[in-house]
């Protein structure tokens, strides 16, 4: 693993808050004089979790969680903040490092934690993580049920560069949550944070080209909102056969299988109906199953 850990120390802890601060149940950042601190509500209970600057240089050995209940409470005042119980919490150094190789001979390869560790501030932790466990097993799948090559497996080093630009915005997002951008040319924490959601939420990875990635090839005016490398956007639509809304992911499980997408238009329209239909029942195409989805 290359790389440096940083001077930023921090606190992490799973509260059951009693507070009268308003947004406790929401996601939010707050920056004081005190220290900085995230707030993130746990899923499906009362449990909410506090991310906390402690002062730099503190002895990461040394916190105890007395310690971490006072900066909480420093940072959130004038509002009041009482904790029933802390059944989790922990204390850390900022740590941004990637391994130099993801894979050694295509027969051994490391995913998550093992290759990339960075702050955990913009919660890439898990979903990059699980990005790398998915990307490499869909291609061990295809592989071993031989509907692919073993060069499938070498298109996997995408995960790298992935990772390096995780890391160069982790740089970045932590050093500004620290409040440490403090020249007229930075940007704020805020406008950092909200041109960062479509990053944050998985969908801004783009591939280079690779064997199975063709950036240049096709006629990008089929399909306009559609970028090569990049994830399939859901949005949703309606199944033909039930009436049923779903997003469109939702009618692509995970599952194995491949599926061709067809843009025709409205079906309403007879000859786009009589071009979906060719398509259908042409002699180089095998549909396994068909479902019609049209958007509303």
């Amino acid at each position: 693993m290359i790389g440096d850990s940083v001077d930023s120390i921090w606190g992490v802890m799973d509260i059951h808050p009693r507070t009268n601060f308003p947004d406790i149940r929401k996601k939010c950042a707050i920056q004081t004089s005190k220290g900085s601190l995230l707030i993130i509500p746990r899923e499906g209970s009362s449990l909410v979790r506090f991310y906390i600057e402690l002062a730099t240089g503190t002895p990461v050995k040394n916190v105890v969680l007395d310690d971490l209940h006072a900066a909480a409470k420093s940072i959130l005042h004038p509002y009041k903040l009482e904790i029933a119980s802390t059944p989790w919490w922990s204390v850390y150094a900022i740590g941004q490092r990637l391994a130099d190789n993801f894979t050694r001979d295509d027969r051994v390869f490391l995913t998550g934690d093992a290759c990339h560790t960075h702050s955990p501030k913009a919660g890439q932790g898990m979903n990059v993580s699980l990005q790398d466990g998915y990307n490499i097993g869909w291609k061990l799948a295809a592989v071993l049920k031989k509907q692919a090559s073993i060069d499938l497996l070498k298109t996997y080093a995408e995960r790298k560069q992935i990772a390096a630009d995780l890391i160069n915005f982790d740089r970045e997002f932590a050093k500004s949550f620290s409040g440490k951008t403090k020249s007229s040319g930075d940007k704020s924490f805020s406008d950092i944070f909200v041109e960062a959601g479509q990053y944050t939420a998985g969908l801004a990875t783009r591939y280079d080209a690779s064997l199975i990635t063709n950036p240049e090839g096709g006629n990008p005016s089929l399909a306009e909102k559609i970028v090569v490398g990049m994830r399939f956007p859901s949005t949703q639509v309606v199944r033909f056969c039930d009436a049923r809304p779903v997003q469109l992911m939702t009618a692509l499980p995970s599952d194995g299988r491949w599926r061709i997408i067809l843009f025709v238009g409205g079906v309403d329209n007879d000859a786009q109906y009589q071009s979906l239909q060719n398509v259908s029942s042409g002699p180089k195409i095998l549909l396994g199953s068909f479902n019609l989805l049209t958007y509303p």
